[in-house]
């Protein structure tokens, strides 16, 4: 062996340790897919559930005990940054693992390659947490959103699920193309010299006046191809057939994990890799951002499919994040958008349980099969009005406080008519989840109550519990955040 080829081992080996859990997902991930796959007859796959609960539990606590550090070249980073997204990540995917527990069972569609394919792509979020090179960055994407082309169209029997995945599939090669083509304009204008984060910032800074184009383009195809990942306007198309046709338990994560860990890249990019360019990008994400709360909000008014409800109200949740994106204070920004993500993971992972919940009985797609979940259910009714107010920032719910600390740091930062933006927008969200509480407590029921299962009771039980508790303790919230993983 020569010695470069013993320096590289050597360099990988001692960097191991910063991606111990990524390492140990994808390990199981294969090990399910075969041999494991040999344990379990056809009739008992559901049992990979509890073991992908666990497999979770593991990783979280992986996650926990990885040691601060950079590796692999510099191309990934874990400190407090990392650390905080991973968990968020690994979180949203076992409130999927939940989820999914009896919606693919009355379907009879358990398999080990479902649990296999979100632990591949938890893998690929957990790599973009940490990403801090543009081509690792790019990577950690390909490997998180190819899993979940395949997971929309999980249900091949249905047309509607098939064609999700097709245009998913589709628009995202081409966001992906977008995104090269910034990275490769972006290391030209550095000097073909680089593409970390940390010195591209410097030599980007340090460009003559001549290759100022050249930046400018790179860096707003970069916020364009990770801008489609985040379904932000106006690369939003993907996501109401996408969320409609998945299965709902995909829904709710598409909705959570993903947007997690791409914020996480956001904040990292734009904030260590562009900051000495931020006057090419400030004013284009503003105008995002904003688009985004427009359009999300007022879309969702008109819709009478809950999933696609739930959709466009994931845009307008995304343009507020990105207010702290926006945010010139990377430690603060960070710290505002990973509160208000835990909190809309807990309140739309118990959103999206109500919503299984309906579809065992056939119904759940559209808003009117709410009609008198009141009488029928109190408990459920009531849980999901606290996730439906709380997702509308209504004080003093969770929710409230988690949109009061990323719109008052905007505010801080000049952003004062992005702010009057998302407080009317806010008002307007107000409008179409009441309408969802309406159908539930003011029309009268159809059919009869049928139980729920031990998974989405737990789910729901929790989710609410936790929406609640923070209700109580949000004005110390942003505070415990910082303790946690700041510090």
């Amino acid at each position: 062996m020569t010695g470069f080829a013993q320096g590289l081992l050597g360099a990988l080996l001692r960097d191991t340790h910063l991606v111990t859990p990524q390492l140990f997902l994808i390990t199981v991930a294969t090990l399910m897919l075969w041999p494991g796959d040999l344990f379990f007859s056809r009739n008992e796959k559901h049992k990979w559930a509890p073991i992908t609960l666990v497999i979770l539990a593991v990783t979280a606590m992986l996650v926990a005990r990885t040691a601060d550090g950079e590796g692999f070249a510099r191309m990934f980073r874990m400190d407090g940054l990392t650390r905080g997204f991973e968990m968020l990540c690994v979180i949203a995917t076992a409130g999927t693992v939940l989820l999914s527990m009896r919606l693919l069972d009355s379907l009879k569609q358990q398999t080990v390659e479902y649990y296999a394919l979100l632990l591949f792509s938890l893998s690929g979020m957990l790599f973009l947490c940490g990403a801090s090179d543009l081509i690792s960055v790019y990577f950690s994407i390909e490997l998180m959103a190819i899993c979940i082309y395949i997971l929309v169209a999980y249900l091949r029997d249905r047309a509607t699920s098939v064609e999700a995945g097709m245009k998913y599939f589709l628009l995202g090669a081409f966001s992906s193309g977008i995104l090269v083509y910034g990275i490769s304009l972006l290391y030209g204008a550095a000097g073909g010299v680089t593409t970390n984060l940390a010195d591209l910032n410097q030599a980007l800074a340090l460009t003559p006046v001549t290759s100022n184009l050249l930046v400018y383009t790179g860096v707003l195809m970069v916020l364009v191809g990770m801008a489609f990942k985040v379904a932000a306007v106006p690369f939003h198309m993907w996501a109401p057939d996408a969320y409609e046709g998945a299965p709902t338990p995909i829904t709710a994560f598409m909705a959570t994990a993903p947007k997690a860990a791409a914020l996480a890249a956001f904040l990292r990019v734009f904030g260590a890799g562009f900051h000495g360019v931020s006057s090419d990008w400030v004013l284009p994400l503003s105008y995002i951002a904003g688009a985004s709360m427009i359009l999300g909000n007022v879309a969702a008014v008109r819709q009478e499919s809950m999933k696609r409800l739930l959709a466009y109200s994931s845009i307008a949740h995304v343009g507020y994040m990105l207010l702290g994106v926006l945010s010139g204070d990377p430690k603060a920004g960070a710290q505002a958008v990973w509160l208000y993500m835990l909190i809309y993971i807990v309140m739309n992972t118990g959103a999206f349980a109500v919503v299984i919940y309906l579809q065992g009985k056939g119904e759940g797609e559209r808003i009117e099969d709410f009609k008198g979940l009141g009488r029928k259910h109190p408990v459920l009714a009531f849980a999901m009005m606290v996730f439906l107010l709380s997702l509308a920032g209504i004080p003093p719910l969770v929710g409230f406080f988690g949109k009061f600390y990323l719109f008052k740091l905007a505010i801080e930062q000049g952003f004062v008519t992005l702010t009057v933006l998302a407080l009317l927008t806010s008002a307007v969200s107000a409008y179409y989840y009441l309408g969802v509480v309406k159908e539930m407590y003011f029309k009268e029921p159809e059919g009869e109550a049928i139980p729920m299962g031990a998974a989405q009771v737990f789910v729901v039980t929790l989710a609410c519990a936790l929406v609640l508790v923070g209700t109580a303790f949000g004005p110390w919230l942003l505070d415990w955040a910082g303790k946690i993983f700041w510090v």
